[in-house]
């Protein structure tokens, strides 16, 4: 806590800017405010609306304060003692009768760097399984698994602050509006008034794009095909920088002859872009002194995301963007800790600090430094969407879930549902009672929030800032202390002795120590103003800008990638006309499990609806009081819809904060990130004719079983 026991520093659970906030606490512990931080890193404490009430969360009175138990079909509440013996003694049971990989756990991109740290190293040692993933595996693994491809780390390569330094900003599939208020608009907003370009690539416009502005309404599930024509075209007009990729890259030959036959014609011809705005794009990419490309899930959450980074990534490195300030391509992380939730090696193919489960020296390293036989770690595992399938299969039938909601999040949400019903043990750990817990949890453990815990985050630019405990756990137990009694009954305790998160922190330095992610040279103090990775030792200044000298590949040259165009595996069609493609609400968060609850922010966003262009509106014959039916091959949803005319006409928008938006969703897989279509689901849409209609309006169509199978991936 802070020394006078009433303001503490701390930064807001949502998105990935990490803004600064003070809790303010009274005499008595409890909280009872936020003030604002104006040293805090980047954002200097300014806060959306969201954020300004995110303490309202922490004493709520939908707060879980005993764990409960399910018996006889509901859940009841027990005592701790009780609660962590049956949630250690029913997966120790699963274990013995069937193997260590039938227990697999589900974890949030939410946790702080030392809880997702302790989720992956009480899978590997507690559970001894495989199968262990997070829901960054929902949003951020495109960007991640190309960054690694590309340049040998998963980091965001220029600081944001450098956005309004840039002549050209290219924003790919952001709505910056809703999902980085408080920083990125305005940002991009100075860059405007210094007379640079902006550039916006979607198939909807948020309130962040101008009059003046350079706005490309994609054709959905095209991106990658632009950014080809794109490389294509710097080529055809002699605009490549040949020294940068003589001297700084491999690859680049394959990749430009996957290019070439992306004519701008053929590019119009996919995208809806018109060949010369593509030539147009393309001369102000590659002639611009500083040009910064931001993607987000527009692009990333396809069947073919990773290809469409990829493709980007090949048009930065041509035009020579990465390495310098005020240039290069950033991905834009979502969650509260999407960028620390996916180095701390809770993901099927991670061990800590970004070393690779599969490989024999840093499965070594981690062995070692965590005491353990190497033969004792387990191979890479089913990631999130595998699991729930396997669950289905009876392959898997013990969950540990921590901050994670299937149940919203999910995609092709009736499936979902039938697969989790099978498990025959499930321990969720979260501070409300989720839709997840609420349906398939055998135990619920309540969890803490923000406010009541220590630890690190790592924001959207890979700094590394601490947040202080305001307030005792309203539980009475942290989650750091429900992992050490669950590991202790596992038989496994001495591997998780930690009371405090900074405990934690410190054996986090020294098992990255030396590896991609180094954190060893960020101390618990230095990490109060923010340090950035990597930073080997502590008198290190930490490393803002990445790849000004070298790549992070051994040779330190970054890899072209030859892509070729992927189309999704279900398209459009007479029966499902329109591309339905999802995203947030600046007042709600993920799955609501937080935000729902607080009163301000269920005003502003109180349920789900649907976006269509005002042209097919009057096609539909819809006035603003009809609802409307929408279909899939996955499910149906009837919601209330808004006009949007910055949306194209072939295209449907819709929140994914509820039930409604991923009961349409497919679980079709990108092969090589493993990430769910969201961006791309083909719908029917019509208006609710009848009452009667809504009796049939959120079962599963009748075609459902006649529908394509899951797109097959390799293991």
């Amino acid at each position: 806590m802070s020394t006078d026991g009433r303001v503490t520093l701390s930064h807001c659970p949502y998105c990935a800017l990490n803004c600064g906030v003070g809790l303010e606490t009274d005499p008595a512990g409890r909280l009872v405010g936020q003030v604002r931080w104006k040293g805090s890193p980047l954002t200097g404490g300014a806060v959306c609306s969201k954020g300004s009430t995110a303490w309202e969360q922490v004493q709520h009175r939908d707060r879980l304060t005993a764990p409960l138990v399910r018996r006889d079909g509901r859940l009841v509440e027990t005592s701790w003692d009780e609660a962590l013996d049956l949630a250690a003694e029913g997966f120790a049971r699963i274990k013995a009768e069937h193997g260590a990989d039938v227990n697999a756990v589900l974890s949030g991109g939410s946790l702080t760097n030392e809880k997702a740290y302790l989720v992956g190293k009480f899978a590997r040692l507690a559970f001894g399984t495989r199968h262990v993933d997070y829901n960054g595996r929902f949003c951020m693994v495109s960007a991640g698994s190309a960054n690694l491809q590309a340049f040998g780390l998963d980091r965001s390569m220029t600081p944001l602050s450098e956005v309004e330094r840039a002549d050209v900003v290219v924003v790919v599939g952001a709505n910056v509006s809703d999902a980085y208020p408080v920083m990125l608009p305005n940002a991009i907003n100075r860059a405007r008034q210094r007379g640079a370009r902006i550039i916006a690539v979607d198939p909807r416009f948020g309130r962040w794009v101008k009059d003046g502005d350079t706005a490309l309404a994609i054709r959905p599930g095209t991106d990658g095909v632009l950014f080809l024509g794109l490389l294509a075209e710097v080529e055809r007009q002699g605009l490549l920088d040949v020294d940068y990729i003589a001297e700084r890259t491999v690859g680049f030959a394959e990749a430009i002859a996957a290019a070439r036959p992306w004519t701008p014609e053929r590019v119009e011809a996919e995208t809806d872009i018109d060949a010369a705005t593509v030539r147009d794009v393309a001369r102000a990419i590659a002639t611009a002194p500083r040009c910064m490309i931001l993607h987000a899930r527009g692009a990333e959450q396809q069947t073919m995301g990773t290809n469409n980074v990829l493709s980007m990534i090949n048009l930065a490195l041509a035009c020579g963007l990465p390495g310098r300030p005020g240039s290069g391509i950033d991905m834009l992380t979502g969650q509260r800790n999407g960028q620390g939730g996916r180095e701390w090696g809770q993901r099927c193919n991670q061990l800590p600090a970004g070393r690779s489960i599969a490989d024999p020296e840093h499965r070594r390293v981690v062995a070692e430094r965590w005491g353990v036989p190497v033969e004792s770690l387990p191979g890479v595992g089913a990631t999130y969407v595998e699991i729930l399938q396997m669950a289905g299969r009876r392959e898997i039938r013990g969950l540990l879930s921590i901050s994670n909601n299937w149940r919203i999040s999910a995609p092709d949400l009736h499936a979902v549902d039938r697969q989790a019903d099978e498990l025959d043990h499930v321990v969720v750990i979260d501070p409300f009672l989720s839709e997840s817990a609420e349906r398939h949890a055998t135990i619920v453990l309540p969890g803490t929030t923000f406010a009541e815990e220590e630890g690190t985050i790592t924001t959207i630019e890979g700094r590394v800032v601490r947040c202080d405990q305001a307030v005792a756990p309203v539980p009475r137990r942290s989650d750091i202390d429900i992992v050490r009694n669950l590991a202790r009954r596992l038989g496994v305790g001495e591997h998780f002795d930690f009371v405090r998160g900074r405990e934690v922190f410190d054996e986090m330095r020294r098992v990255s120590a030396g590896g991609p992610n180094d954190y060893s040279g960020i101390t618990w103090d230095r990490a109060r103003d923010g340090v950035f990775w990597p930073c080997p030792s502590e008198d290190h200044p930490g490393t803002p800008q990445l790849y000004t000298d070298r790549f992070a590949h051994a040779d330190g040259r970054a890899r072209f990638v030859a892509v070729h165009r992927l189309s999704p595996p279900v398209d459009v069609d007479r029966q499902y006309p329109f591309v339905l493609t999802t995203g947030r609400h600046l007042a709600q968060y993920l799955s609501g499990n937080q935000t729902k609850r607080i009163d301000a922010q269920q005003r502003k966003a109180p349920g789900p609806y649907a976006e269509l262009h005002p042209e097919i509106a009057t096609e539909l014959g819809l006035t603003p009081e009809d609802r409307i039916v929408l279909t899939s091959r996955q499910g149906r949803s009837v919601v209330p819809w808004r006009p949007n005319p910055s949306l194209r006409p072939d295209t449907v928008f819709m929140l994914y904060h509820w039930r409604e938006c991923n009961t349409l969703t497919s679980a079709d897989l990108d092969p090589t990130s493993k990430i769910p279509g969201f961006k791309f689901t083909p719908v029917a849409v019509r208006r609710l004719a009848a009452v009667g209609d809504d009796d049939v309006a959120n079962e599963v169509p009748s075609d459902v079983n006649d529908r394509p199978g899951p797109l097959e991936v390799p293991s």
